[in-house]
């Protein structure tokens, strides 16, 4: 996979992540969003070379003790598409979080994330990594698109799937 660097985005990320989320339209909430994303909440990124080429991000959900994260804003650009860029990507993220988690003492629980009905290469790189459709939403985002709840969950430590007996 190239020379391609996975980490969490700083503030010297923050003109480039600008310009990665262009598409929001309004400079205040991409000035906003970015600041949120490289100050208390989270985003890993893919680097080739200086060149952010595919981010996520995530965030704590309520409170930290629920032990639940949610996935967002996950995008590689076109031309770094099918390299594993992506499922790297969120690989490194389910770690993040579970480093996050792992650092102020607390069992993750569940990671959750919205994604397009019709997307199904997202919807795909998801599953591989176990993540299972929980809903379907409807349309959530856009009257175009009928969105989906996919979840994954952690099992704790001292029980796992492999364990129980049905």
């Amino acid at each position: 996979m190239e020379n391609i660097e996975f980490g969490l985005a700083t503030q010297k990320d923050r003109e480039q992540l600008m310009d990665y989320f262009r598409h929001y339209k309004v400079d205040e909430l991409i000035e906003r969003r970015v600041d949120c994303y490289t100050s208390h909440s989270f985003t890993v990124v893919a680097r080739d070379g200086d060149r952010i080429v595919g981010t996520i991000q995530w965030h704590v959900k309520e409170d930290p003790y629920t032990g639940v994260a949610e996935f967002e804003e996950f995008h590689v650009l076109e031309e770094h598409r099918d390299r594993g860029i992506g499922s790297s990507l969120i690989g490194h993220a389910i770690q993040s979080v579970k480093d996050y988690f792992e650092k102020i003492g607390i069992q993750p629980k569940t990671i959750f994330l919205f994604v397009s009905e019709g997307n199904t290469a997202a919807r795909d790189l998801f599953e591989k990594h176990g993540f299972q459709l929980a809903s379907k939403i409807g349309h959530l985002f856009s009257d175009d698109e009928v969105e989906l709840l996919y979840s994954l969950k952690f099992w704790p430590k001292r029980l796992s799937p492999s364990t129980l007996a049905f």
